[in-house]
């Protein structure tokens, strides 16, 4: 079989944006309810229903479908001949988080489901074998995320998935009972990085920047490190009304000062970080009692380790100097920098097909972020309307949507033209 004259005649190899759009919609109808958004927090009911659903959808396509020891769904489209075990993945997560929208983690999915009918449809022979893989709890209601990619790359922490993110909430190992696993063999899910050709994703921006610029595709350079601590400041809880303000020791007043130190910290060490204090909690916490205790959460993202440690030193010196205060590191995950030979080539194939592209920076992580310190590594993002995501508002256009799906084709067509090339 020519392998190269295949690769030549795929150049009008097209997705089908009816078809992705319908299993999109379809897909949404799962955990969803009316006014609250999707609820398909992984290994749910929905959740489950949704792997079914996905299973039955790649069978139906002619892809050799198995859930791994991780409770990973994996849909493999064979290459005929193929005398090296290697793979190219295009995987993401079909996971929500509580009350979220239809496009989060799912549109990859279902663009590289999509992908693999185009491929068939049009007799196109890839010289590797393509997985299409639903990552399992991407979202982190278990516990940290990303647990079925950092599975496979035999990244779990240590009894990782026996904990709970909150009381009362199961565990990873408990729900993965529930689909028949064995807990105590999920490292059967670690894979050789070795076996992988490239690893792709498809996903929504999450933010409104391609909108807010007009552009269709983002060509992602790499994934920001999140870094979250949590800053606890003691005072002493007094009566409301009978203390004079003279006397007090007011925990959230000797806090308040870092509410607007923070934001200036991170602008001025670099414009593209963030900084967010997104929880606060006083305690007694009643109307009428002066609070004796402040505990509040800091994260920091930026691709620049350095930034976040220097911004991470600011803080320890501004802790250090509240009585009664510490700070404590309650999550890290590390920037990611994806390929660079594959980024060209998302930006190359949204110019064959006509579609304007940028490159950015991803500040949410993703299940590519795992695989792309060990397998060269490429992210696309689409437009989300108003930039919105993680709620019933999400909204992705159509046409951005299949704009995504066929900038996705292309790139894996590219892809294999240059695998080809080289034999």
């Amino acid at each position: 079989m020519n392998l190269k004259k295949r690769a030549r005649d795929s150049r009008k190899t097209i997705v089908n944006p009816q078809r992705l759009w319908s299993d999109i919609q379809e897909l949404g109808k799962i955990g969803f309810v009316e006014g609250r958004g999707v609820t398909r927090v992984a290994l749910s009911d929905a959740d489950i229903v949704a792997k079914e659903w996905l299973t039955r959808r790649m069978k139906e396509a002619g892809l050799e479908v198995r859930m791994d020891a991780a409770t990973n769904v994996i849909g493999t489209l064979k290459s005929p001949g193929q005398r090296e075990a290697r793979i190219v993945v295009i995987g993401s997560h079909l996971d929500t988080v509580p009350g979220g929208g239809i496009f989060d983690g799912a549109l990859g999915v279902l663009a590289g489901l999509e992908c693999t009918r185009a491929l068939q449809e049009n007799s196109i022979v890839l010289p590797w074998d393509l997985e299409i893989i639903n990552f399992s709890d991407e979202e982190g209601f278990h516990n940290a995320g990303t647990v079925g990619s950092r599975a496979m790359v035999g990244k779990l922490g240590q009894n990782e998935i026996f904990l709970a993110k909150e009381k009362g909430l199961p565990t990873f190992a408990e729900d993965m009972k529930r689909l028949g696993k064995n807990p105590d063999r999920i490292d059967e899910a670690i894979r050789d990085p070795e076996i992988f050709e490239a690893f792709l994703e498809l996903h929504i921006e999450q933010g409104g920047v391609l909108e807010s610029r007009g552009m269709d595709i983002g060509a992602v350079t790499g994934i920001a490190g999140i870094y979250r601590y949590t800053i606890e400041i003691l005072g002493k809880a007094d009566h409301a009304g009978t203390t004079p303000m003279s006397l007090r020791d007011d925990a959230l007043v000797k806090a308040a000062s870092i509410f607007t130190l923070l934001p200036q910290w991170v602008r001025t060490r670099n414009p593209e970080m963030v900084g967010t204090i997104g929880q606060i909690g006083v305690e007694p916490g009643a109307i009428n009692v002066v609070p004796g205790k402040c505990v509040f959460n800091v994260e920091l993202r930026s691709m620049e380790p350095e930034d976040t440690a220097a911004v991470y030193r600011l803080l320890t010196e501004w802790v250090g100097r509240q009585t009664g205060s510490s700070i404590k590191t309650i999550y890290e995950k590390e920037s990611a920098a994806l390929s660079e030979s594959i980024i060209e080539t998302i930006v190359r194939a949204a110019g064959v097909e006509d579609l304007s592209a940028i490159r950015m920076v991803s500040g949410a992580g993703h299940d590519c972020q795992v695989f792309a310190p060990r397998v060269p590594t490429g992210l696309i993002f689409v437009p989300s309307r108003e930039g919105k995501s993680h709620c019933p508002e999400e909204w992705t256009d159509r046409e951005h949507a299949s704009n995504g799906c066929q900038v996705l084709l292309r790139t894996t067509l590219k892809l294999a033209d240059e695998k080809i090339s080289r034999k």
